[in-house]
């Protein structure tokens, strides 16, 4: 096998590692959304996501020792040996919001805010996008991904402010106030990961690492 076929394998299980990190996500919201999406049996698996990272960082750390790949080869290798890690924390995040969405509905509070709804929105559309521009090498797709991020620390900034406010207007118990206060957290860490994973696909296609060149 030749360093590209070798690096064509990473990229592919990259990728694999990718989708099943969105899809824990996309469950970990929908029970979010809904109780009834969720059973007593936790289908968030994380430990297959975290086998997959440290299977990648050993692909990739080989390839550089073993290969000496130059670069566009060393560019895609060092990138994904980085935005990994960012994918990984993205599982992370989804068993997070699993285990928030469970004590909100603990909570027994019926009210929701249309802000959180928004913010997961953005949210989940930078994590899908920053999977597509690695997918498709679309560094413009991953440059409007770094730009939601904004929209989303403005968002997380006004619910900060706000929901000690729903605990007066709605007569909110404690624990939903401080469930919700960590969602909307743990939120605004996976659209920085997202960011992450984006500025890492942007320096794979031209070298560019926050506006400066590194390879």
């Amino acid at each position: 096998m030749d360093i590209r076929e070798k690096i064509n394998l990473i990229n592919v299980n990259l990728l694999k590692m990718f989708e099943l990190t969105i899809s824990y996500l996309d469950d970990a919201f929908s029970y979010y959304e809904d109780e009834k999406n969720s059973n007593d049996k936790n289908l968030i698996n994380d430990d297959l996501i975290d086998k997959l990272e440290r299977e990648i960082e050993e692909d990739c750390l080989l390839v550089i020792l073993k290969e000496r790949p130059f670069a566009s080869d060393l560019r895609k290798v060092t990138g994904i040996f980085k935005l990994v890690e960012d994918i990984e924390r993205l599982g992370d995040h989804a068993e997070d919001i699993a285990w928030v969405s469970k004590n909100l509905y603990k909570a027994k509070e019926a009210y929701r805010s249309e802000k959180i709804g928004q913010i997961i929105s953005v949210a989940l559309s930078m994590v899908k996008d920053s999977y597509k521009s690695l997918a498709t090498n679309n560094s413009e797709l991953a440059l409007d991904v770094i730009k939601r991020d904004d929209i989303v620390d403005k968002l997380y900034l006004e619910l900060l402010s706000e929901i000690p406010v729903y605990k007066e207007k709605y007569a909110l118990n404690d624990g939903y106030i401080i469930y919700s206060t960590l969602l909307v957290k743990y939120v605004e860490r996976i659209a920085d990961h997202a960011s992450n994973i984006a500025e890492w696909s942007v320096y794979i296609q031209n070298g560019y690492y926050k506006d400066k060149v590194i390879i």
